[in-house]
């Protein structure tokens, strides 16, 4: 897995990433909708999606 990099900084700074992350994800998954694209590049992107979820549940947990 490629290195995320909010997970540097401290909990504002991680908080703040994460969120930009989680738009930046949104916004993808929205332009790879409506575009055709072949199952491995689908496929690639819910990959990253769910490793965002889990690292955004570990940001979160630690920033609580």
């Amino acid at each position: 897995m490629a290195e995320i990099p909010f997970l540097a900084g401290g909990r504002s700074e991680q908080l703040a990433r994460l969120v930009y992350e989680l738009l930046d994800a949104h916004a993808d998954t929205e332009q790879l909708a409506r575009q055709r694209h072949d199952d491995l590049v689908w496929g690639a992107h819910l990959d990253y999606l769910r490793d965002l979820q889990r690292v955004a549940r570990e940001v979160l947990a630690h920033a609580c």
